[in-house]
């Protein structure tokens, strides 16, 4: 469980850094907290909020050819 706490505050801080611009200061004060709602395109070029998958595991991996 500790392991999982780990990752998904990771990730937290990557969607906050991804939305803000800035890293996330205090892990811990974030846990248990709701992302904010953003929107992306998916790889069909189809733009969709984050707030779609509420409630349930996501896996974001962002990533750069440059």
């Amino acid at each position: 469980m500790k392991k999982q706490t780990t990752i998904l505050a990771a990730s937290l801080a990557l969607i906050l850094t991804a939305v803000y611009g800035q890293p996330a200061k205090d892990l811990q004060a974030m846990k248990g907290k709701i992302v904010p709602d953003f929107q992306l395109k998916d790889l069909n070029g189809k733009v969709t909020n984050f707030s779609r998958f509420r409630g349930k595991v996501v896996l974001m991996h962002f990533w750069s050819p440059y």
